[in-house]
């Protein structure tokens, strides 16, 4: 049997260092390949109907592989939570084994004081040769359940930053839809547009080159005109080319297969955006309370705090409470089932004399954290000035842009007119419709960027564009619920904290009492100066 055991042992031990790297074959990276495309195909589906802005904002939320991951990470930090708490727990430790000997334990003993060897303690055998043992032990250390109680606060607040994390995932997703949609609802108005300017001006290209052959034309003044119409040909077809990309980059934010086709329900006319709901020191209390970054720097220091007192209590002495049921087939054993308890304390007293360093590293943890919190909070609150600043320019361009564009709409019809009464040239003609055109997708981009400067506020305030109750896999629901977000923000529904005084320290008594003292001695001049006026 002994010999069985260490064959067995011996193959096992030989066949681990057989291990080599073994890289994936050309079938099985087709067969990965066939099966993620299949799933990338069946994740999101299809629409069916034309696609609202807040249908587009739900299907990136429901289907963004981004927003799932940052969904699975929480998920995991949750699962884990639960496997700490677990670690609070006593130990119960089940050991069973089996125990062969090749030959008897044979033993004697001598009488201390003579060293001779009683006839009756020669050669004796204790133990068999063949013995099963088995025992169930109980222990729990105090010091070991307050580092698991510790260790289990610090990944509920982990849990609490990955949700913190999927909230700002949401935010620029929210932010990257919004400006991808009217970008991309732009091509669908202009590229029907488009594309009738550019074949009159490749016909009037064409009618050139041939007067050009013909010698109708004068050479250079044909040369100067073919010139005008290649470089209008060549920004329309690059207006063109940008415009087909846009629905390609929202149908990726909404978790669509690229070459998807779908369709955007174009509005009548743009929605009007409302101004700033607050002011800048409203915003400043709302980001400082809101924003998902601060949030998580706040986790972060206290999990630095805990930390902190987990190395203060690994210096502490364990205590270990034990119990055990125990178990032994040895059959020159009187009793072979007994029970055992025992209490043990364990101190490393190196490790005491590591107390200075210790609290000196928590401290210095606690500043860099501290640290790193007060450089986001500046850097929010230059965010939100910033915010704001870029909404007032948006919406300053958008109302020139959109003049402008209305101007070139008219001259455009003066030119269409002036060409049918033959007093102006078809190039005229054609120029000033592309200009219309252009002029128009400038005033699209403009409107696309001043929603992305709303948007951007909305991040930049960590206005959450979801309710936390909502399901984030049923789109009529997630619709919504974002249409009621959009409308309470539309309507300035927006809590603003009221935050707590700066606490008053000595240095700000002593900056409060010179400031009086300074108010004292201006007054008493002030009544001097009204008495010397009055003497005089």
């Amino acid at each position: 049997m002994l010999q069985r055991i260490l064959a067995v042992t011996l193959c096992l031990g030989l066949g681990s260092c057989a291990i080599t790297p073994e890289p994936f074959t050309v079938e099985e990276n087709i067969a990965r390949a066939s099966q993620d495309l299949a799933a990338v195909k069946n994740f999101s589906p299809a629409p069916l109907a034309p696609i609202s802005l807040e249908e587009a904002q739900a299907r990136a939320v429901a289907y963004n592989l981004d927003h799932r991951l940052q969904m699975f990470n929480a998920a995991m930090q949750n699962r884990q939570l639960d496997l700490t708490k677990l670690d609070m727990l006593p130990n119960l430790t089940a050991n069973a084994g089996y125990v062969a000997r090749d030959r008897e334990l044979v033993s004697s003993s001598a009488s201390y004081l003579s060293g001779e060897i009683n006839p009756s303690n020669y050669q004796n055998v204790s133990v068999d040769r063949e013995r099963t043992f088995a025992d169930l032990t109980l222990s729990w250390n105090i010091v070991d359940f307050g580092l698991s109680y510790l260790q289990a606060k610090q990944q509920a607040d982990r849990v609490e930053i990955a949700n913190e994390q999927r909230r700002r995932v949401v935010n620029n997703i929210f932010q990257q839809v919004r400006s991808s949609y009217w970008t991309a609802v732009a091509a669908e108005r202009l590229r029907p547009r488009l594309k009738p300017i550019l074949a009159e001006a490749r016909r009037a290209l064409a009618s050139s080159r041939s007067l050009e052959t013909d010698r109708a034309q004068g050479p250079l003044e044909s040369l100067r005109y073919q010139r005008s119409l290649i470089e209008l040909i060549q920004q329309l077809e690059s207006v063109d080319d940008n415009l087909a990309i846009a629905k390609t980059q929202l149908a990726q934010l909404m978790g669509l297969r690229p070459g998807t086709e779908y369709t955007l329900a174009v509005p009548k006319r743009v929605p009007v955006l409302t101004t700033l709901p607050l002011s800048i020191d409203e915003m400043e209390r709302v980001a400082l309370v809101n924003r998902p970054e601060l949030r998580e720097e706040g986790y972060n220091t206290r999990i630095v705090q805990l930390e902190g007192r987990r190395a203060l209590l690994k210096l502490v002495p364990g205590v270990t409470l034990m119990g055990s049921l125990n178990y032994d087939s040895n059959s020159y054993l009187h009793y072979n089932n007994w029970s055992e308890g025992s209490a043990r304390i364990a101190a490393s007293l190196l490790r005491l004399s590591t107390l200075p360093s210790v609290k000196k590293l928590n401290a210095a943890q606690s500043e860099i954290a501290e640290t790193r919190r007060l450089a986001m909070t500046s850097s929010v609150l230059a965010q939100v000035h910033i915010a704001a600043q870029q909404h007032q320019i948006a919406r300053k361009n958008y109302d020139r842009i959109r003049t402008l564009a209305d101007v070139n709409r008219r001259i455009a019809s003066v030119a269409a007119s002036s060409a049918e009464a033959e007093t102006a040239s078809e190039f005229d003609r054609v120029f000033e419709q592309a200009n219309a055109a252009l002029s128009e997708l400038s005033r699209n981009r403009a409107y696309a960027d001043l929603q992305n400067a709303d948007a951007y506020i909305k991040v930049t305030l960590g206005f959450d564009p979801l309710p936390d109750s909502v399901s984030a896999s049923d789109l009529s629901s997630l619709v919504a619920a974002i249409r009621q977000r959009d409308a309470e923000w539309q309507g300035g529904a927006i809590a603003v904290p009221v935050l707590d005084p700066p606490p008053v320290t000595n240095d700000t008594k002593a900056v409060t009492v010179a400031s009086t003292a300074g108010v004292g001695e201006a007054n008493k001049l002030k009544v001097a100066s009204a008495q010397t006026r009055q003497e005089r």
